[in-house]
């Protein structure tokens, strides 16, 4: 048995599964789940999605989640670079930080990013950015992933992450949160997958954080970190008016800063230049592991024509697997017509068609301006034609 086989079993065991259940929920064969168990297998670059499936349905952590796609073989697929993590965005994050600090009178704000980042993206960045704002007044908070776990135990569990021994229960987590506020001139607060967890336990988690930024809102400042479950919580249920106080933000696209940073890290020999750059991020659609693919074409065919990059690009395992799961959600007659067009939808917070709104968080689909109207539009060419080669 390998490494990924050892830590599968120890996550199946943990939720007490059998690899018919573990085949069932994430769609492939008993025998290939008994296979990579066993060690007889290693997952292939086409299973990216169901090993992701995998660790949804394990309710995995962040930390626990980034070893399972290391020891499945997915490190490749991390982006960005974990050495460029303070070099890019930096601009952006500093402006997220004086957004949050202007706003008034609940200073918090839900920071959302589509699919292909690391959940959040920059996240160390993020929080070393807030030290030099708030100097040792930061804490990161990540809510136990555990739906067996009781209360006590859960608040014990984010005390712990703050370095608060003392807290035994959601009383003390309050108490002693509330006594670093009134000791401190600023506190900040990052809050990562918020939404996972006992729900009715993050329901308190997120009336103890409301009820503080309304009682010291000049001196604590809370982000809250992740993607389409977070977005789901605030705009399907609205029921969490810590959500609802908070001002949406979304993780930045790349721009040519970026591309030459990430293209002198990787590809030090390519001779980029500005209007190369932006018929780059044109072609990419700005879509961070399809601009690496971009730059790994540059340098390893030189040769090949920016308009042939689209069909190249379409054939990606990374576009490939993106598709497969919406064969049987909509009929040919709408993909038909999604496809055809350029600008889907208007662009709304919340998207109401379900099958838009998982396209829009597997970044298939971007949100953009033109002619001072906000529009939903296929991220690139490359997207529209694998969509077509796979749904019509």
């Amino acid at each position: 048995m390998n490494d990924f086989g050892k830590l599968l079993s120890k996550y199946m065991r943990r939720i007490r599964s059998s690899d018919n259940d573990i085949a069932v929920e994430i769609g492939v064969s008993r025998l290939t789940i008994g296979n990579w168990r066993k060690g007889f297998m290693m997952p292939s670059k086409k299973n990216y999605d169901k090993i992701i499936a995998c660790t949804n349905f394990f309710r995995l952590t962040e930390e626990e989640e980034t070893e399972f796609l290391i020891k499945a073989g997915f490190f490749e697929e991390n982006f960005p670079p974990n050495n460029l993590l303070e070099i890019i965005f930096d601009d952006y994050i500093q402006g997220l930080f004086s957004k949050l600090a202007q706003l008034n009178p609940h200073p918090i704000m839900l920071l959302l990013t589509q699919a292909s980042w690391s959940d959040p993206p920059c996240r160390d960045a993020i929080l070393c950015r807030a030290k030099q704002i708030y100097f040792e007044n930061v804490l990161h908070i990540h809510p136990p992933v555990s739906l067996s776990i009781d209360s006590d135990s859960y608040f014990a569990h984010l005390g712990q992450q703050c370095g608060m021994e003392c807290v035994k229960n959601d009383y003390d987590f309050e108490q002693v949160l509330k006594k670093r506020i009134e000791n401190n001139s600023r506190l900040f607060l990052l809050v990562s997958r918020f939404e996972q967890g006992v729900r009715t336990f993050g329901e308190h988690l997120a009336s103890i954080i409301r009820n503080l930024s309304e009682d010291y809102a000049n001196n604590f400042h809370v982000m809250l970190c992740g993607g389409e479950k977070l977005a789901a919580l605030k705009y399907e249920s609205g029921q969490l008016s810590l959500l609802n106080f908070a001002k949406d933000e979304h993780w930045a696209e790349l721009g040519a800063n970026e591309v030459y940073i990430l293209s002198k890290n990787r590809f030090p020999n390519l001779n980029l230049n500005d209007i190369l750059v932006e018929k780059l991020l044109a072609v990419s659609g700005r879509h961070p592991k399809i601009l690496s693919q971009c730059l790994e074409l540059q340098s390893n065919s030189p040769e090949l024509k920016l308009s042939d990059y689209p069909e190249k690009l379409s054939h990606s395992d990374e576009i490939l697997q993106l598709f497969i799961p919406f064969r049987k959600k909509q009929s040919q007659q709408k993909w038909k017509q999604w496809l055809s067009q350029d600008r889907l939808a208007e662009w709304h917070p919340y998207l109401l068609d379900n099958v838009l709104r998982d396209l829009y968080w597997k970044n298939a689909l971007v949100k953009r301006e033109k002619d001072g109207v906000s529009g939903l539009y296929w991220r690139c060419e490359a997207m529209q034609i694998a969509a077509t080669r796979i749904l019509t």
